[in-house]
């Protein structure tokens, strides 16, 4: 299932990029007219140029729309438009144009017609636009539940904070992309809080990854180093405000600084493919002892990274073309909402793969090599092992559905590295193996005393909490699925 998830998430990634060149190559449509004004309006006006409102004024022009095409013209003028031969010449041709359709009004009533036209699709225009603000609204709320889950439920491994965190920062910037997309009141901050929260992705990313092995160990003093940037940034917002009145706000080159920082594509894309490779070289030491599973897991989260900093390059490249801007924002909304989409599905029928450790996969090599510098003892091996295995046998801790390797230690007294150490050395097994194997044993003694139980009352009774994982171990223990094994032995 998560082969056919990755499959998935690659090819439909591999295809936005050409969803959004498409938007931009049919010439100026009044469409792209909107999409420049809207875009327009809604970003840091303070950085808005006369050749902005220029090519605003030239793109209306050429839609006929020849009142609003002299209003952006005239603004081009104020900013001290550099070619004003040409600025003129438009200014008559609109003047003109203007006049013409006024006579022809007053001769023909019916030239109205177009503008009814006109009304009816932006009104579907307009449904449309809130019926996709309520699918990011939906999706935004659906990954803040998410990330909940991971803090409250899995709070046992580490990993899973770092993974809410990020879940919830894309979640949050989902919702702020939907406040600047509204058209009830107006949302304007002098810098987006999105991308603020930018500088937590990638760090929360590669934290996941670094804690979810259990030889590598993620410490305080450096998740701070890492997040260093985004405090910055998020303490300067705080102290010098973020919410002016651009018309009245005095200039602050420290503000300025910070807003260049946080809003230069370049910067972002070096921050992401420094983030890339650190994620990538804890892959590339650790693949050969991963899970199948895990490893396309891990390419998911890699590939995600990847295609985002294509996408700021891509930003960085055609900056200065605002139907661009305006559509690339929804394909990052709609990239969110693959990853949150795909993210909730797999923490219901395969939670063990997102939250889990990734434990060394049991292969006929000795072991000796790995562990040559534990300080663990023969003697402590065999004293956990003996204790480990009272705990499966007489208090069969394996019935906890929320049972972990960080929270079986605990119970053990015991750091996770040292069990991790014996399941592997004392019996050749990883930590899933062993517990599965413990409750399919489990599952085949319920079948065996019980002649009537239904398959989802097994799968819990037996310790396991979702059916992919259930089927899966007991098809590869037993081969043959549980139904069937029900059958054969019911009816024998």
């Amino acid at each position: 299932m998560l082969k056919f998830i990755f499959a998935f998430f690659i090819y439909v990634f591999s295809l936005l990029p050409l969803l959004v060149f498409s938007q931009g190559h049919n010439g100026n449509t009044n469409e792209d007219c909107n999409l420049m004004l809207s875009s327009l309006e809604k970003k840091e006006i303070k950085n808005s140029t006369a050749n902005d409102y220029f090519e605003l004024a030239i793109c209306m022009y050429e839609n006929e729309r020849f009142n609003a095409a002299y209003d952006f013209f005239i603004k081009a003028r104020s900013l001290n438009f550099t070619d004003k031969e040409e600025l003129e010449k438009y200014l008559i041709l609109c003047s003109i144009a203007m006049d013409d359709n006024e006579n022809s009004l007053d001769l023909n009533p019916q030239v109205q017609a177009p503008d009814k036209t006109l009304l009816a699709n932006n009104y579907k225009h307009t449904i449309q636009v809130h019926l996709l603000n309520l699918i990011f609204i939906i999706v935004a709320f659906t990954g803040i539940i998410t990330a909940l889950i991971l803090f409250k439920k899995y709070k046992n491994n580490k990993s899973n904070i770092f993974l809410g965190i990020f879940v919830m920062t894309i979640s949050f910037a989902l919702l702020e992309l939907v406040l600047f997309w509204q058209d009830f009141f107006e949302y304007s901050p002098t810098v987006a809080i999105y991308r603020v929260l930018f500088f937590l992705w990638a760090p929360s990313l590669y934290f996941y990854v670094k804690s979810k092995f259990i030889d590598l160990r993620v410490t305080n003093t450096t998740v701070i180093l890492h997040y260093i940037p985004f405090i910055i940034v998020l303490i300067s917002l705080v102290i010098l405000g973020n919410f002016n009145v651009r018309t009245h706000a005095p200039e602050n080159a420290f503000l300025d600084s910070i807003s260049f920082i946080i809003n230069d594509n370049w910067i972002k894309t070096v921050h992401l493919l420094i983030y890339l490779i650190l994620i990538f070289n804890i892959f590339k030491y650790h693949k050969t002892i991963m899970q199948k599973n895990s490893k396309n897991w891990i390419k998911t989260l890699m590939v995600f990274i990847l295609i985002l900093i294509l996408f700021l390059v891509t930003r960085a490249g055609f900056e200065h073309i605002y139907a661009f801007d305006y559509i690339s924002k929804y394909f990052i909304a709609v990239y969110f909402i693959l990853f949150i989409s795909i993210l909730a599905i797999l923490l219901l029928i395969q939670p063990e793969v997102i939250t889990e450790l990734i434990t060394a996969t049991y292969t006929d090599q000795p072991t000796k090599d790995k562990y040559k510098n534990s300080g663990l003892t023969t003697t402590m091996s065999h004293q956990l092992k003996s204790q480990l295995e009272d705990l499966l046998e007489k208090d069969k801790i394996y019935l906890d559905n929320t049972l972990t390797l960080a929270k079986l230690a605990k119970n053990m007294n015991v750091d996770r590295y040292s069990l991790s150490q014996v399941i592997n050395q004392e019996l050749n097994k990883n930590f899933y193996e062993l517990i599965n194997d413990y409750r399919i044993k489990e599952a085949v003694s319920i079948i065996e005393s019980k002649q009537e139980i239904q398959v989802v009352d097994l799968i819990y009774e037996s310790g396991f909490n979702n059916k992919v994982s259930f089927y899966k171990a007991f098809k590869k223990r037993l081969d043959m699925t549980p139904k069937d094994y029900m059958a054969k032995t019911w009816n024998s």
